[in-house]
C-alpha cells in the first residue's frame, strides 16, 4: 500500500488564485460602485485597496488550508483522492475505469516548473476532470501516471520511455491554421467584438460614422469585407498555433501520448485498447494539396460515452498509413474502396439540388408577382454548383471490408474516411426506404462508441445486395424497411 502524498507547495498559490477568480467576480462591481459613489478620495481608495488586501490574504489562507487537506495515493487497484477544508471529501477511482491521465502546464505551473495532473474516467464529464492535482513536480507526475497505467501494462514490459512517432513542424503548424476551415468561427468572434464596440461607443459617434461612410458604401464594402475575412483568417491561424504548437505524437507500449499547446501545454494519454475508430479528414482547402488530419474515437467504460481526440492535426494524405502503422497498427491498411452503383448518382444530385430548386422557384415567383421583374431567375445559377457538389458526394462515397476492418468514406464539405475494426462495432444494419427499394438501393449504418455516446458510420445508396452482404460479414445486424 502506497503512503499518502501531498501536492507541491505551488498548489497553495494555484488554489489562492482560483479562489480569487471566484470571489473577484462578486466583489468588483460593489467596489467600483463604492469608488464612483463616494468619489476617488484618498480615504475611499485606501479602503478599496485594504479590502483587496484582506480578500487576497483570505484567499492565500484558503489556498494553504486546501493544500494541507489534499492528499492522494494509489493503493491496490484504485486511485484515492482526499480533499476538503471543512467538509472532507474522499474520491476513489478504480484504475480500470481511468480513461486517461493528462498533464497540463498552465502559465503559473510553467513559471515554477510543475504540472497539473488531470485524471479522466470513461463516465466523466467533458468540461471538468474527475480528479485534478493542481501542482506536482514532473517526477511525481510521471510516477503517478505509471502507477495508474501499470494496471494495464504487461508486468514484463521494460519501459525505455515513449518513442516519438511524429512532430508537427512550424511550417505545417501555420499551414494547418491557414487551411483549418475555422474562418467562420473566427468571423463570428469578430462580429461579437464589433457588437461590443458598437455598444461601447456613444450613439452620436456611431451615427456620424455611418453618415460619413454611407455615400461611399460600395467602396467601404469592397474594403471592409476583404479586411474582415483576412482578419478572421489570421485569427483562425492564431487559434491553431495556440492549440497545436509543439504537437508531438509518441508511443510507449499500448499507450499513445500527445503533447501540444503554446501558452497552456497539455500531455494527453490515449490507451490503444480504447480506440474504436480512426477518422481521416481531408478538408475543402486541404484535399487539393493532398493534406489530411487524423482523429480517434475513444470508447468509454460500460455504457458511458468516450472522447474524440485529434491524433495528428496535419500531414500528407499519402503518409497517413505509415503513421497509423506505427501508432495504431490495427487501423493501418488502405484497401481499394468499393464505389457506389451508377444508379445512385441521381439520388445524390437530387438531394444536393432539391432545396435550391425550391428557393429558385420561390424567388422567381416573388420577383415576378411583386416586382414584375425576372431578377429572381438568377437563383437558377445556384443549381449547377449544387449539382456538382452532389456529383462529388457520389464520387467520394464508398466502402471496403478487409482483414476484419470496415472502411467507410463520404463527403460533407471535405472528404472523410472512417476506419473501424469489426469487433469494435456496437451495431450494424441497413435502412431501405420505398424510393430506395424501387432502384435496389439501401443505406448501410454502423456505430462505434464515441464522445457523444455513439458515432455513426454511414454509406448512403449502396447496392442493396452489397449492403446485405456487408451486414452479414460484419455479424448480427438489423434491416429496416422504412419510409
Amino acid at each position: 500500500m502506497s503512503s499518502e502524498k501531498r501536492l507541491h507547495p505551488v498548489a497553495m498559490l494555484v488554489g489562492a488564485i482560483r479562489t480569487l477568480r471566484r470571489w473577484v467576480s462578486g466583489l468588483v462591481f460593489p467596489g467600483v460602485v463604492l469608488l464612483v459613489s463616494q468619489g476617488f478620495s484618498l480615504w475611499t481608495v485606501t479602503l478599496f485597496l485594504l479590502g483587496l488586501l484582506v480578500v487576497a490574504a483570505l484567499a492565500a489562507l484558503w489556498g494553504f488550508l486546501s493544500w494541507r487537506a489534499t492528499t492522494y495515493t494509489v493503493t491496490g487497484n484504485s486511485f484515492r483522492l482526499r480533499q476538503g477544508v471543512f467538509q472532507k471529501n474522499e474520491r476513489t477511482i478504480p484504475l480500470e475505469h481511468v480513461q486517461s491521465v493528462d498533464i497540463v502546464q498552465g502559465i503559473i505551473q510553467r513559471a515554477f516548473g510543475v504540472v497539473e495532473v488531470r485524471i479522466e474516467t470513461a463516465g466523466g464529464g467533458a468540461s471538468e476532470p474527475d480528479a485534478s492535482l493542481a501542482a506536482l513536480d514532473r517526477d511525481a507526475a510521471r510516477t503517478l501516471r505509471r502507477e495508474i497505467e501499470g494496471s494495464r501494462r504487461e508486468s514484463s514490459e521494460e519501459t525505455t520511455g515513449p518513442t516519438i512517432l511524429r512532430r508537427l513542424s512550424t511550417r505545417d503548424l501555420l499551414l494547418a491554421g491557414a487551411t483549418s476551415g475555422q474562418i467562420g468561427v473566427a468571423f463570428s468572434v469578430l462580429a461579437i467584438g464589433f457588437q461590443f464596440l458598437d455598444n461601447f461607443f456613444p450613439e452620436d459617434f456611431v451615427r456620424r460614422l455611418v453618415e460619413t461612410l454611407a455615400p461611399n458604401w460600395l467602396m467601404v464594402v469592397l474594403i471592409l469585407v476583404p479586411a474582415g475575412l483576412l482578419l478572421a483568417w489570421l485569427l483562425a491561424i492564431a487559434g491553431t498555433v495556440l492549440a497545436y504548437s509543439g504537437f508531438t505524437l509518441s508511443r510507449e507500449g499500448d499507450f499513445l501520448y500527445i503533447k501540444r499547446g503554446l501558452l497552456e501545454r497539455r500531455e494527453a494519454t490515449i490507451p490503444l485498447s480504447r480506440i474504436q475508430a480512426v477518422r481521416i479528414s481531408e478538408g475543402l482547402l486541404r484535399q487539393p494539396f493532398g493534406l489530411a488530419s487524423l482523429r480517434v474515437e475513444s470508447a468509454g467504460y460500460g455504457e458511458d460515452a468516450g472522447v474524440s481526440t485529434t491524433l495528428f492535426p496535419l500531414l500528407p494524405r499519402k503518409e497517413v498509413e505509415e503513421l497509423l502503422a506505427g501508432a495504431a497498427p490495427e487501423f493501418a491498411g488502405a484497401p481499394a474502396i468499393e464505389p457506389l452503383p451508377r444508379r445512385s448518382l441521381r439520388r445524390y444530385v437530387f438531394r444536393a439540388t432539391f432545396l435550391y430548386l425550391i428557393f429558385a422557384f420561390a424567388a422567381a415567383l416573388v420577383s415576378y408577382l411583386v416586382f414584375q421583374s425576372a431578377l429572381g431567375l438568377f437563383g437558377l445559377f445556384l443549381i449547377p454548383p449544387a449539382a456538382a457538389y452532389g456529383w462529388l458526394c457520389y464520387r467520394d462515397a464508398g466502402w471496403a471490408f478487409e482483414e476484419d476492418r470496415l472502411i467507410v468514406r463520404h463527403r460533407s464539405l471535405g472528404r472523410k474516411t472512417a476506419i473501424a475494426p469489426r469487433l469494435h462495432l456496437q451495431s450494424r444494419g441497413m435502412v431501405s426506404s420505398p424510393f430506395q427499394r424501387r432502384v435496389r438501393l439501401a443505406t448501410f449504418l454502423a456505430e462505434v462508441a464515441s464522445g457523444s455516446g455513439g458515432s455513426v458510420l454511414r454509406v448512403k445508396d449502396l447496392d442493396r445486395g452489397a449492403a446485405e452482404t456487408l451486414v452479414g460479414d460484419l455479424g448480427p445486424g438489423v434491416s429496416i424497411e422504412g419510409a
